[in-house]
Parts: structure tokens; sequence; C-alpha cells
């Protein structure tokens, strides 16, 4: 069906030039403001007619690209490879050879679904953004596209160009969505980007009134202000969180499917991403303090090519939450050597919480030096106290957590403090496997142990801090066990 050159949805054009047009904006922003307030005559008309003109002047220049990518882009599979083409000066031919092909997304904007598109992005183990991507097809040639691009990816037998047939597995409901996003509160992040602004000096002409105004206030109207503001910060943040988190996981559903899983959600924007289980490289269980005080977690599953690149503090999430319970049934969707009750952990060495109180006193007093010296002053130094106290009672909480296991087929390891996580790798996908000491470590006689994966935005088991002798054994058993799944069912990437 795709043997011969295609081109894009009509679609294409107008959701391009929405892209271009905002990029134009944005990077344009302060020009745009210095032109309309520039010269002696600031009516009302003279600022209209410069934001006419300027509008007129983007909305032509953001026009020209999507017009020229639409009738020079074409894509065909041919000699065992996708091509794409595209540009009119520069041109450019990409080659994606279908046996590379690591992953194929279905992505529909808000736009996409009112124009009855869909973008189409083809991922190889390269990792980068955008290797092959369509801005817009029609919805049934994009399914078949996909399922065309899988099947021959996975090197299986012809079949009928039709979507693969789906079988759902999981699935989470609005009131599981909705927890999920009250329980990450972004408070932190206006928080932080708050404390980034006040650093700016034009703020300070907003600030200072403020300030002075609170300074005349009685101690504990200030106080009970104070208060006021901080819970007012945490119910805003947590609306923005529940809200990102019901808009994106919307209807967020696990099928299986021909190809491996599919992941479907979105309430705008809608994702449809196939995570193919023989590339998963490794699985991870994250629990913030939220999450773990609810019995919930988050499960991620990163593969020889990234499948998501929008979020990577979020890359490759399998479920955005998922009670502890279920954590195993999901856990063997992924990978079936998934034995994560069974697993029999052991701790690193004690001496850890020594190295771990001097790094934690050290980084917070770092990143607390300016704003407690421009308070305090010279007595910001009995801060040191607390400081070291809290960081040897963190100390003592990562020690008592962190830990590795193994089993026949599988390593893990274990660790955090607030936002504790933990790391499964099949050991046939380890690609590498080290020991390493720094001269503090070698004084004590610990080492570290890390084995990494050919997982792309790597989430390698970093063991830290075990005995000398304990870290040489680890790293005979690592060793023994990959030779001994040398030529496995499941290859080797």
């Amino acid at each position: 069906m795709f043997d011969q050159p295609h081109r894009l949805h009509p679609a294409a054009i107008i959701i391009r030039f929405g892209q271009v047009f905002v990029a134009l904006v944005r990077s344009s922003a302060i020009p745009i403001i210095a032109v309309l307030f520039s010269g002696s005559h600031k009516s009302a008309d003279d600022i209209a007619l410069k934001v006419a003109l300027i509008a007129g002047a983007l909305g032509v220049i953001s026009l020209l690209a999507p017009i020229v990518q639409f009738f020079t882009t074409t894509f065909y599979i041919k000699d065992g490879a996708l091509e794409i083409q595209s540009g009119l000066i520069y041109k450019k031919k990409s080659t994606i050879p279908l046996a590379r092909i690591q992953n194929v997304n279905i992505e529909r904007t808000i736009w996409h679904r009112f124009l009855g598109a869909a973008a189409i992005k083809v991922e190889t183990a390269t990792g980068h953004k955008g290797e092959g991507s369509l801005a817009a097809l029609s919805l049934d040639a994009a399914n078949k596209l996909q399922a065309v691009l899988l099947r021959h990816a996975h090197l299986e037998p012809e079949k009928a160009d039709e979507p693969a047939k789906v079988e759902p597995l999981y699935e989470l409901s609005l009131k599981q969505i909705l927890l999920a996003g009250a329980l990450g509160n972004r408070v932190m992040y206006i928080i932080a980007g708050m404390f980034t602004a006040f650093q700016a000096d034009g703020v300070r002409h907003f600030i200072n009134p403020i300030s002075r105004y609170i300074g005349k206030l009685d101690p504990v109207v200030a106080f009970a202000m104070s208060i006021a503001s901080f819970i007012v910060l945490f119910i805003v943040g947590w609306i923005v969180s529940i809200v990102i988190s019901a808009t994106r996981y919307y209807g967020f559903r696990i099928e299986r499917h021909e190809k491996g899983l599919l992941l479907s959600h979105g309430m705008f924007t809608q994702f449809r991403k196939v995570l193919p289980l023989g590339r998963i490289q490794d699985v991870r269980i994250v629990q913030p303090m939220l999450y773990r005080m609810f019995g919930y977690c988050e499960m991620y599953a990163d593969t020889a090519g990234a499948f998501d690149h929008k979020d990577t503090a979020g890359a490759n999430k399998v479920c955005p939450i998922v009670p502890e319970h279920d954590a195993s049934s999901i856990g063997k969707l992924l990978i079936p050597e998934f034995e994560f009750e069974r697993l029999q952990w052991f701790s690193v060495s004690s001496r850890t919480v020594i190295r771990k109180t001097l790094r934690y006193t050290i980084v917070a007093s770092i990143m607390l030096a300016t704003p407690l010296g421009l308070w305090l002053h010279w007595n910001a130094f009995w801060a040191l106290i607390p400081i070291a106290i809290l960081s040897f009672v963190a100390a003592v909480i990562a020690f008592q957590y962190t830990g590795y296991s193994w089993t026949g087929d599988l390593l893990a390891s274990r660790g955090g403090v607030l936002r504790k996580h933990t790391t499964l790798i099949p050991f046939d996908r380890i690609q590498h496997y080290s020991v390493n000491a720094s001269w503090s470590q070698r004084l004590l006689g610990l080492r570290d142990v890390t084995a990494m994966s050919a997982a792309i935005g790597t989430h390698p088991i970093h063991i830290a801090d075990m005995e000398a002798e304990a870290a040489e054994n680890l790293r005979k058993t690592i060793g023994e066990a990959i030779r001994s799944h040398l030529g496995s069912r499941r290859g080797g990437l």
C-alpha cells in the first residue's frame, strides 16, 4: 500500500502554521514589544495598526513553510526502509531501515482530532527526537502505516494492512487519574519558579513594598498571613496538578497488541504508543512520598529507543498510578521474569551513613548558603547544626531502604529517601557492568557496583557503598548470569 510516494494530509498546513506562528511570536517577543511602544504616537489606533501589521507579516511568513512542506514532503516504503523526502531549497531524504524501527507512535492533538488527522512518530534505538516524523495523515492512513511499519520491523509474516487487534488488560478510573494528580502536587515547582523570579532585579520593585507592608503588621497577623499564603499556594499547586493529570491521562488503558502493549490516554492530545516487549531494557517502580503513604506507585519501562520524548521526567511511564498490590501483575506484562515479591534484599555497608551524612550536609549547605546568608548573615553558620542532624536522619533512612537482590533471571536495586525507587534489569539486557571506588570509599573499604542496559536515557542498576568483598562476589555473579543467558529467548541488544 505504501510502496508509492504519498503526501501528507492537508491538515498538516494548518497544524504546522500554528506551530511556526507561535514559535515566531515567542522568539520575537522583545522586538515586537519594542516596535509596538516605540515612537511618539502611542494612541490605541496606532498600536492596533502596528499589531495588525505585525500579525499579518508573521502570518504570511508562518504560512510559507507549511505550504512548502506539504507540497515537497513525500513518504514511501522501498527496499526494506521507510523513505521520507522533504525540502525545496534544502532537500532532505531520510532513510529508516524497517528492521531498526523500535516504535511507531500515533499522536493526535485537539487540532488533529478536529481535522480528522493524526501525526506519526517513528523511533529507532538512537533515541533522537523526530527521526521519522509525519505531521499529519488521515487517521485511517496513520493506523495502516503504523501496522505496516511495526509488522516489518518485527519481521512478521505478511498480513492485510489493517490495524492490529487489541485486548484490554488494565485501565484507570477517573478517580485514580485525579488521585495521581492530587498525590503529585506541583506546589514545589511553583515555589521554585517564584524563588527564581525573586532573584531578578526588576522584581524587587514589587517585592519591597510588600515586605515593608508586612513589616508594619502585628507579628501574629503577619504569621497568620504567611500560613494563609502557604495554604493558598498549596491548593493552587494541587489544582494545577489534578488538571494536568486529568487532561494528560484521561481514558488511560493498557491493551494487548500484536506488537507488544498499547498505551492509550489523553483528553485534548491523544496518545497511542505501542511498547514492544522485546525492546524493554529495565522496569522501574517509583514511589514518591505521598504515593507511598496511600499505597500507590508509578511504573516505568525503559526501552532501547525511548518511546515518549515529550516529558523527560516521565519519559517511559507505563502507568501513572498503580496500587502496590497490582505492581506485580503489570510488571509481568512487561518482563516475564518479574518476581518483585519474591526478591530477597541485601543491605549495603552501614558505613554508607557516614558518607551520605557528609554529602547531604554539603549539598544542603551550598543550596541554602545564599538565602540564609542574606537573612542571618554570620549567624547562618549556626544553621549547620540542624542541617547536619537532618542529614544524618536522611542518611539513616536511605541506608535502611537501600539494597540489592537478584534471581536466576534479573538483577534489582532500590534506594531513595523521600522518592523511593526500585530498578529491575534482566541479566540478558545488561550491556556492561563495573565496580568503582572513590578515594573516600577506598579508605572505608567500600565499592560501587553499576550495571548498564541499552536503554536510552539510561537508568542503571547502581548499588552504592557495598563492602569490597560483597561487591566482588556480586560482580562474579553478574558475569556468570550473563554468560548463562547468552542465546536465550530474549536475544541481546
